[in-house]
């Protein structure tokens, strides 16, 4: 479907750049003092191990586009072998047989590849080529597998009773040279289960693509964070949002779908839909995008945008919508035209109690003033 759309509007980039911290900050989140995490050791051996018993989960949805080539992954390897200590690894420990993996994901990746499915043939190696190049791990001298295997690797455990709130901030700040996680590829590592199967699903359904436009990426979860984000404001009304943390919020969200029964997803989804196809109705090829003229330049998607026309739009009988939308598209670009603020709670700041509440009480005027005009 969203293939069809125009293709003469000018657009120049998908999404939107956000800020979502603005001056407001919370005083103390959590209790530091909870925290609880634990430096220990590991032999490769008996992390492959775990990794056989799917003790420790390989396949988390937020990294499936970053692979290592066999290069880099045989580099990993002979880094072992000639004793190079490698970087230490972050889990979320979900609790004793559950592990994710926060941070080291693809060294676990070809550690898997190589020493338990031996699937990995070393290659274009710097300083064992002539020993072992062409090799996998069956066919590797016994000395070198027992050198991999009893090697030890650091691990940063997070213990389950470690606050939601301070492992947001822990993954927040992880840099350790490997992929630095987007706020909702942590909100997806944290939160398993009937949520993120929804933001996956939502993301995929024709109307999103539709209203969207197919402009927002799936790559680092752009997609599902929007659609998370309407979630969160349909469940939790916007008079209700009170604290200055907008990844808080949206991992509150993620929460209490987990606890939703089957009916109560349903609903959420058929909202959902019908939000999406209100705003292609009222707005077209336009929807969640700043609009400073008519059939001017399509600018970018939104994501406070994004959640606050779902949101709004959701409440009102499509067929009223459908017979004002002229008149709401007008009153909105008068809005963006002439309120600096309100430009500013939808770039700037956007998690701010007052910014949130700003532009949801403006967009909901201007559907009420369309419709009693």
């Amino acid at each position: 479907m969203a293939k069809e759309l125009n293709e003469s509007v000018k657009e120049v980039k998908a999404v939107d750049d956000e800020e979502t911290t603005g001056v407001e900050t919370t005083n103390q989140p959590y209790d530091a003092r909870l925290i609880t995490i634990e430096n220990t050791s590991f032999p490769i051996f008996q992390i492959m191990s775990k990794i056989q018993r799917e003790e420790i989960n390989l396949q988390p949805d937020f990294q499936r586009h970053f692979v290592w080539d066999n290069i880099r992954k045989s580099r990993l390897i002979e880094s072992i072998l000639i004793k190079i200590p490698l970087p230490s690894f972050y889990i979320d420990a979900i609790n004793d047989d559950e592990w994710l993996i926060v941070d080291g994901l693809q060294r676990l990746n070809t550690l898997n590849e190589f020493i338990n499915k031996k699937e990995l043939v070393l290659t274009s190696l710097e300083f064992l080529d002539k020993e072992v190049a062409g090799l996998t791990f069956d066919k590797l001298p016994r000395l070198l597998q027992r050198r991999l295997e009893e090697t030890h690797l650091s691990f940063f455990v997070i213990r389950p009773e470690t606050p939601t709130e301070a492992k947001l901030t822990i993954f927040r700040r992880l840099n350790t040279g490997g992929l630095v996680l987007t706020s909702q590829e942590i909100r997806h590592c944290l939160f398993q289960g009937k949520s993120t199967t929804l933001l996956k699903e939502l993301a995929k359904s024709d109307e999103f693509l539709a209203a969207t436009g197919g402009s927002i990426p799936t790559l680092r979860m752009v997609d599902e964070e929007c659609v998370l984000r309407f979630c969160a404001f349909h469940l939790t009304k916007y008079q209700s949002y009170t604290k200055p943390d907008l990844d808080v919020f949206l991992g509150d969200a993620m929460k209490l779908i987990n606890k939703m029964c089957d009916m109560e997803i349903q609903s959420l989804m058929t909202a959902f839909i019908d939000s999406m196809l209100k705003a292609r109705e009222v707005f077209g090829d336009y929807a969640f995008r700043k609009m400073y003229e008519k059939n001017g330049r399509r600018n970018p998607i939104n994501k406070a945008l994004f959640e606050t026309w779902s949101v709004s739009l959701n409440g009102f009988d499509i067929e009223l919508l459908r017979k004002h939308k002229e008149k709401i598209n007008v009153f909105f670009i008068e809005l963006i035209n002439s309120d600096r603020y309100f430009d500013t709670s939808i770039t700037q700041g956007t998690g701010d109690v007052k910014k949130v509440h700003y532009r949801f009480t403006f967009v909901e005027s201007i559907i009420k003033k369309a419709i009693i005009q």
